[in-house]
């Protein structure tokens, strides 16, 4: 006999199987400009998510989103240069969202930099990078969390040429 008890249904909205299998690598670069898949980087404000779905030459569906759907590990390489001829004075900053179901999109502030100067990894919402062709690589801190996707944002102040890509394994 249950007395005052009450029950609580739930529905599973997305099942989605892992990205890929246990020990699997994969790498994904963002702000692909076509489906020549010539270009991976934008030269303005940008949200990699912002593109015309295509399918790339592996015959795989990109819409400007990486599917991390079980990773243990992502890292994100954030990059800024001139190949182009833009300039490289200004300043760029580097975001990362996360979804749960490929629809709702949000902030990740928990992108791990090891500093040089610091032995304890630094925290953060976002990366700038300003007036320099450099790289900043951040890890995400999902050891207690899942995710379906995830995206970048780039936030272009001045010029330049911004690159952002996202290496996981499962």
């Amino acid at each position: 006999m249950f007395f005052g008890a009450q029950f609580a249904f739930g529905h599973i909205t997305t099942n989605t199987p892992p990205a890929a299998s246990e020990g699997t690598y994969q790498h994904y670069t963002f702000f692909a400009s076509s489906t020549a898949q010539t270009d991976f980087a934008t030269t303005t404000t940008a949200t990699s998510t912002n593109i015309t779905p295509w399918f790339n030459s592996d015959g795989r569906y990109d819409n400007g989103a990486f599917n991390i759907a079980g990773a243990k590990k992502v890292t994100f390489y954030f990059s800024r240069g001139d190949t182009t001829g833009e300039g490289n004075t200004g300043s760029t900053l580097f975001e990362v969202q996360v979804t749960p179901d490929g629809t709702n999109w949000y902030d990740f502030n928990k992108l791990v930099q090891n500093l040089a100067t610091s032995t304890t990894p630094t925290t953060l919402g976002g990366v700038t990078i300003s007036a320099a062709t450099s790289t900043v690589i951040v890890s995400l801190d999902i050891e207690d969390d899942t995710f379906y996707a995830t995206r970048c944002i780039v936030k272009e102040t001045t010029d330049g040429e911004h690159s952002c890509s996202a290496s996981a394994n499962w």
